[in-house]
């Protein structure tokens, strides 16, 4: 039984080769890893997040930096995955910090913070 198919033009071709491109390289899935972020991982543990979250990234000099303002947390690298890496571990230390301290403990700012990242963050789980 004879195929029907449509013949593909230079421009689906070049699509279609990019999207293949993207499945085989790994790295450039990435592209937009700081778009929609659900989960923040770091030494062990995983912050799901209630609603995914759209993180700012921006450069100045040689230093990328990589942030959520909404919470005032923001890592810096000299590269994309080193702000990356930097911003998780920022986060999971404000998490420590604030998470486990008593609200009587904290002053107003503090409290407020962690209002939010209470807000933000749904659950912490241990990655295996």
């Amino acid at each position: 039984m004879p195929r029907l198919a449509r013949s593909i033009t230079r421009r689906r071709f070049e699509t279609r080769r990019m999207s293949l491109a993207r499945i085989r390289n790994p790295a450039t899935l990435s592209a937009n890893v700081t778009r929609s972020v659900t989960q923040i991982l770091w030494e062990g543990r995983r912050f799901q997040l209630r609603r995914p979250i759209d993180l700012n990234v921006r450069r100045k000099g040689p230093y990328h930096f990589v942030g959520y303002r909404v919470v005032g947390i923001e890592g810096y690298g000299r590269s994309e995955q080193e702000a990356l890496e930097s911003f998780s571990d920022v986060f999971s230390a404000t998490w420590d910090w604030i998470a486990t301290t008593r609200d009587d403990q904290l002053g107003g700012e503090a409290r407020e913070l962690k209002k939010k990242l209470s807000d933000l963050v749904a659950q912490v789980s241990s990655v295996a």
